[in-house]
């Protein structure tokens, strides 16, 4: 009812307003229930009369009929003026023809108050004609507006009568709380607590006069007992403010040391560093591959993962050593009083040891490992952002080098930086600007002499480091989050290409091509194959996509799934650097391989080396058991290729036949050389 009342009036003011309107409803309500069955009862009553009317009137128009007597009809006709309500009657034979028609002088064609009525004329059962009555409603308005006059008559003295009833009633029943309102003003006021409302009656406002005596009673009481809370208060404000202070300079998920309380210490390390002629170093750790774990068990699981890092690192460094967490899973260790290098060697040793143990994680046991760069005070730097910067360098180089390992800065580490810099902010320009190319090699057959498919590898013209492999950028573009937009580049320039080549040769080339692992945790990339095959309606068998074991060894169970969506789009899969993984025999086994390739580390010495070449004759006896087609890679020379027809391979690719070549070439190459014992006599 707020928008019906205002707050500034009175609250009997309110009440009457109220009841009165909530009356003035349920009166219309009513009155608009009876109109409607008034209504109802005075429309079905003129009905009825006129079909009684007419029924009588029937029974005597149907001999003016049979003997086609016109005027007896019009007299009897003439007997509707006795009803005011009958405008028009018009009599029909059988036919539709009319016979006879009765008029009032104030019927009028076009009125639209009349509703209509058909009765038969019927002889011995026979119809012999119709009676078309048009009625007037004019009767049932004046009835109705009778009606409404004498509704509203009865609605204004009701709402007088209530009105002049409920004002003295509800003037009584507000009194008290009129005398409750003043005594909560006089003591609003005076602030004397002493000050009671008299209860006067056992009701709701006699129990709210009692809450409101009790209420002030607790006042007073309150009023004694504040001094004694305002040195609780007091206390309890001095141990929130220490606790606020622990938040403010440590890490709220492992209790660790944050940023803040890591800048108060690293000046403290300074100062201490300066009196004694001594050094401290600044460790940067960072955990080896988090984000997939994250990725894969969950940021839950990610944080249980940094607490107990957190632990072995705390039980691993000295008391005067300081362990800091900077965010997500990069921790700073402070180590003061440091006298020789080997001592940071030591310590490092251990971290890295304590690191690579396994950990249970609800009940999941996984093992992680980290990468750590160092730089000394002051030989590295006079200031915690230098020192830092320099240490995150000695970090990137640990990662660069292989992971799980420890490295100390060294002044030529600056160049490294800036060169990883530059590749990493040029790789977003470099796939706006149409900066990659893709370049093909071919996969031969050398006894049929044909060529049996082509790998699509990427390279990047960059503007200033000038033509790159793949092992020059990827790893950046895998850190940065752009390996897979250069993926999905490639993908679509295969489709692209093969669509062209199938113009050009009569029986179009396979193209194979690298996914990295970072596809393999969600189904994007299957979306993007199949909007690629579709776009260019191309055959995916036409299509390979060539797999390392690695891909498949963080999330086993959904890498296998992501396979299989692949495969179930006609794809290809092939098995890459085939032998140097611990589990390759059983993805075999597990995953819908159609080829497995060779790694080239089995080629190099394959003429040369006995033991490569029992190797080799396994594998190739391994595939041909499983129905799977072996290509070697790396293939150089001669005498490797040679080896490699003796050992049963029969699929091969390497420089000896032709290196990645861009599109142009390797077309011009195929059709000269599409015959391969012409292309390999006139190489020799």
């Amino acid at each position: 009812m707020r928008g019906f009342t205002s707050t500034k009036t009175s609250i009997r003011s309110r009440i009457l307003l109220t009841s009165l309107s909530i009356l003035l409803i349920a009166s219309l309500i009513i009155s608009g229930a009876v109109f409607w069955n008034y209504d109802n009862l005075t429309k079905e009553a003129l009905q009825t009369r006129v079909r009684i009317e007419s029924e009588i009137i029937s029974q005597n128009l149907a001999t003016s009929i049979l003997f086609d007597d016109v005027n007896t009809a019009l007299e009897i006709l003439s007997t509707y003026k006795a009803d005011n309500a009958i405008l028009y009657v018009k009599l029909e034979r059988e036919d539709g023809s009319t016979f006879a028609e009765y008029k009032r002088i104030t019927f009028k064609p076009d009125d639209t108050n009349v509703f209509n009525f058909r009765e038969e004329v019927v002889f011995e059962g026979k119809n012999i004609g119709y009676l078309n009555i048009i009625v007037s409603k004019s009767e049932l308005h004046d009835q109705n507006l009778a009606l409404l006059i004498f509704l509203g008559v009865i609605l204004c003295i009701v709402t007088l009568v209530s009105f002049a009833l409920s004002s003295p009633i509800i003037k009584s029943v507000l009194l008290p709380l009129l005398r409750l309102h003043e005594i909560s003003q006089k003591i609003a006021k005076t602030r004397d607590y002493s000050l009671r409302v008299a209860v006067e009656s056992a009701d709701e406002v006699g129990r709210l006069s009692n809450m409101f005596n009790q209420m002030v009673e607790q006042i007073e009481h309150r009023d004694d007992m504040l001094e004694k809370q305002v040195g609780q208060r007091t206390h309890e404000l001095e141990k929130l403010a220490e606790e606020f202070r622990f938040r403010a300079f440590h890490d709220s998920l492992t209790g660790l040391a944050n940023r803040a309380l890591l800048n108060e210490r690293f000046s403290l390390s300074m100062q201490h560093a300066k009196r004694h002629r001594n050094h401290f170093a600044c460790l940067l750790l960072d955990l080896d591959d988090f984000k997939t774990i994250n990725d894969t068990k969950g940021h839950e699981f990610g944080d249980e993962l940094l607490i107990e890092v957190s632990k072995r690192l705390c039980t691993t460094i000295r008391e005067e050593d300081l362990v800091c967490r900077l965010g997500g899973d990069e921790f700073v260790i402070i180590l003061n009083d440091i006298n020789e290098i080997e001592d940071i060697n030591m310590i490092a040793r251990k971290i890295l040891a304590q690191l690579n143990r396994e950990f249970t994680i609800k009940g999941d046991s996984i093992r992680t490992a980290a990468s750590i760069g160092c730089a000394v005070y002051p030989d590295h730097g006079e200031n915690i952002s230098t020192i830092k910067r320099h240490a995150d360098v000695a970090m990137y180089r640990a990662k660069d080098a292989g992971k799980n390992q420890f490295c100390l800065f060294s002044q030529g580490m600056q160049e490294d930086v800036k060169h990883r810099l530059l590749i990493q902010s040029g790789l977003r320009p470099a796939l706006d600007g149409n900066q990659f190319e893709v370049y093909f090699q071919p996969k031969v057959n050398p006894l049929e002499g044909t060529v049996v498919g082509c790998e699509a590898l990427v390279r990047w013209n960059h503007p200033k480091e000038g033509f790159l492999t793949p092992d020059k950028f990827i790893p950046f573009a895998e850190e940065v989050g752009l390996v897979n937009e250069i993926d999905y580049f490639v993908i679509r320039d295969c489709c692209a290409t093969m669509s062209e080549w199938t113009k050009i040769f009569r029986q179009p080339i396979p193209i194979a091509f690298n996914l990295s692992g970072r596809h393999f945790h969600d189904y994007k990339i299957v979306e993007v194959l199949e909007k690629a095959i579709l776009d260019f309606n191309m055959d995916p068998s036409m299509l390979e996509a060539e797999i390392t074991e690695a891909v498949l060894i963080e999330d086993p169970d959904k890498a296998q799934k992501i396979v299989h969506a692949v495969k179930s789009l006609g794809l290809g899969i092939s098995l890459d650097d085939f032998g140097t993984g611990y589990s390759s025999l059983n993805y075999l086994r597990t995953l819908p391989i159609d080829t497995v390739k060779l790694d080239r580390s089995f080629i190099m010495n394959i003429d040369k080396n006995a033991q490569d070449k029992r190797l080799t004759r396994g594998i190739v006896s391994l595939a041909k058991g499983l129905n799977l087609k072996l290509i070697a890679e790396g293939v150089e020379n001669e005498s490797q290729l040679t080896t490699l027809l003796n050992l049963g391979c029969q699929h091969m690719q390497g420089y000896y036949f032709l290196r990645p070549s861009q599109k142009g070439d390797f077309v011009q190459w195929y059709l000269r050389y599409h015959s391969l014992p012409r292309a390999l006599a006139e190489k020799k």
